[in-house]
């Protein structure tokens, strides 16, 4: 008697849930845990990204390269890896361009910070971080389901990111082989690197990006409307998080018209539905600003100075050298417009000026630091353009070029001079494009051993939409649930000796560091520092902390008080909350508005999460909106949990 063959068979949707345990259980681990010092180096911030970028492209192509489940898991395991080994490098090495001790927000951080946690006081957002409010009320949400910590939130959000570019490497991967995938996620890891870490707007308007991006491509290559319309509605988010090349939009509108068009020129129905999801998207920002923005804020509200110095043919401080009095927008924008009806060529030169910049010294890949690489990448986007302007009537190359032309449109209004590369945050993914095409274009003319392909048998399209939604989700109804559900704080009322102030603020793990002995730990990870790792990374040289420069800004006291810290000290970075006992004052409101770095001994700290109430001082300093006023704390209590 024959036995029949017994056969088990996994559904899809155990398989995806038993890869995504295990693969974000190890990138926990490893931020948990830490990396050994030998890999740490890898990941160091360096002026030369050669050998990090040959290493990074090597270890995602041999995880990229498996097919079916097995690829899946390795290729997502893997990308997650390189996220958590960069922000594990940050709180190891301290070195962050957008943090300070590899934590706390610094520069304009320091105001959407700020904002996230005036978020979850029921309280508007500071001045600053209502221009753009979307990403700071998302982050705001995390860190009240975090209870307030600070680097679980962090994780979280970088988290995101690395999915984002995940879904957006398998996609290219699908459409132009696993090399051309594996680029276009380094290029665009290599960008957002020094961001890992920070609570800045290029992180989620990334994100957006990426995912926006991302489903443009799949609605693009399997002529699917819902697809592409959703990748709008994505795109359009992401660029009212960090604002950047609009006109993209209405760019890709058209395009889609086009694409999807059935015996005319353009689908005019089409176009009406994207741009509806487009209107959508702003009015989703719009909502959000009215709900958490403070009063007279304006969206965008440096827009104004940018375009002044667009139309004196200058940059954004212009308008403050020009008219260092005036500081009402709507005057900035009569003098900007003013100015552009005296001299309307200087529309096209602005145009020209900013297109010179773009393509000048390699700034389109300026974030790579590496000569070699930059020219390589140089050599592949000329090729990617040349052969899709060959091209131009089919899909993947119109889809290409419509987007530059976005883009370039765009940059009068984002120049290069003003921000830099940073501004063009969401839109980086679709230039990273150029140069991986460009390889897929090598690969397809002169190799035929080197896998193209791989099956599609194991699609993640599901997952992909349900990680849409859960963003969209975040920035809207995690917001207004946020804000309906805040509100401002009740407490009881602390009494301090006359030479000493009172300030309350949430205690909350994972939002400080604690400066130990060298002979404590083996070496330094976040929160706990070595104290002379604090001071060198913390401090600037002698020269400089006593150079003039540094004495005229303010932040010599500031740098003078840190150097006075000693071991069994604990720095927390916080908002000073209203005390609802007593009627705000203006210093009291002041303070409420620059943030605060508490320091004190460890011991001080209640162990406990909730609000304290402290008696210590201010650090008076000139200038701290920056990095947050200093208050050295000698008693604490637990007010309120």
């Amino acid at each position: 008697m024959k036995l029949k063959k017994l056969s088990f068979k996994i559904p899809q949707i155990y398989l995806l849930l038993i890869i995504l345990i295990i693969s974000i259980s190890w990138y926990y681990l490893i931020l948990f845990l830490g990396l050994p010092e030998t890999i740490n180096q890898i990941f160091l911030v360096t002026n030369h990204l050669t050998i990090f970028i040959i290493i990074s492209f090597t270890f995602l192509y041999l995880a990229y390269l498996p097919n079916g489940w097995l690829g899946i898991f390795t290729s997502f395991t893997a990308t997650l890896t390189l996220f958590a080994g960069q922000l594990a490098g940050l709180w190891h090495n301290l070195a962050g361009y957008y943090t300070l001790i590899g934590l706390f927000p610094f520069n304009d951080t320091n105001f959407y910070y700020i904002s996230s946690l005036k978020l979850l006081e029921g309280q508007p957002f500071h001045p600053v971080g209502s221009w753009r409010p979307l990403s700071h009320a998302a982050i705001g949400t995390v860190l009240g389901l975090t209870q307030q910590n600070l680097q679980l939130t962090i994780t979280i959000i970088v988290l995101l990111i690395a999915i984002s570019c995940f879904f957006l490497a398998r996609e290219v991967q699908f459409s132009h082989g696993t090399a051309s995938g594996v680029l276009v996620l380094t290029v665009i890891f290599v960008f957002i690197k020094p961001f890992i870490g920070s609570v800045g707007t290029e992180n989620l308007g990334f994100a957006f990006g990426v995912v926006g991006l991302t489903m443009l491509w799949r609605g693009l290559q399997r002529e699917e409307k819902m697809w592409w319309l959703g990748g709008l509605l994505i795109l359009t988010l992401g660029l009212n998080i960090r604002a950047g090349t609009y006109f993209i939009l209405p760019a890709f509108a058209l395009l889609g018209a086009w694409i999807f068009r059935h015996k005319s020129q353009l689908s005019l129905n089409f176009l009406m539905s994207e741009f509806t999801v487009i209107f959508l998207g702003f009015f989703i920002n719009s909502l959000i600003f009215k709900l958490v923005a403070f009063p007279g804020a304006e969206p965008n509200g440096n827009f104004a100075v940018v375009l002044y110095g667009m139309a004196v043919e200058g940059s954004w401080v212009s308008f403050h050298e020009d008219y260092p009095n005036i500081v009402d927008n709507k005057e900035i924008y009569r003098l900007a417009f003013q100015a552009i009806w005296a001299d309307p060529l200087v529309l096209v030169r602005s145009f020209w000026r900013a297109s010179q910049e773009f393509f000048k010294d390699g700034f389109l890949f300026s974030f790579i630091r590496s000569p070699q690489i930059l020219i390589l990448l140089q050599v592949l986007s000329l090729l990617s353009f040349f052969n899709f302007y060959r091209q131009r009537k089919i899909l993947i190359p119109s889809f290409i070029l419509t987007g530059l032309l976005g883009i370039l449109l765009s940059l009068p209004f984002v120049p290069p001079w003003d921000a830099g590369i940073r501004v063009y945050a969401t839109t980086i993914p679709f230039l990273a494009l150029f140069p991986a095409l460009g390889l897929a274009f090598i690969i397809n003319c002169f190799s035929t051993f080197l896998p193209k392909r791989i099956s599609q048998s194991q699609d993640v399209s599901s997952l992909l939409a349900i990680f849409t939604v859960g963003l969209v989700l975040l920035v809207t109804i995690g917001t207004i649930m946020t804000k309906v559900l805040s509100s401002q704080p009740k407490f009881s009322q602390i009494y301090c000796p006359t030479d000493t102030e009172a300030i309350y603020f949430y205690n909350s793990r994972g939002s400080s560091i604690n400066l130990v002995t060298d002979d404590v730990i083996n070496r330094t990870y976040l929160p706990n520092i070595r104290i002379s790792d604090f001071k060198h990374e913390i401090l600037p040289s002698s020269t400089d902390l006593n150079s003039q420069e540094m004495l005229e800004s303010g932040f010599q006291p500031f740098y003078k008080a840190l150097d006075s810290l000693t071991v069994g000290t604990t720095i927390m970075s916080k908002n000073a909350l209203l005390n609802p006992n007593q009627e705000t004052t203006s210093k009291q409101s002041s303070q409420s508005w620059d943030g605060l770095w508490i320091i004190a001994k460890k011991n001080l700290f209640p162990q406990k999460n909730g609000i304290v109430g402290a008696c210590g001082q201010h650090l008076p300093l000139k200038y701290d909106g920056y990095h947050g006023k200093l208050f050295f704390a000698d008693s604490m209590k637990l007010v309120s949990k």
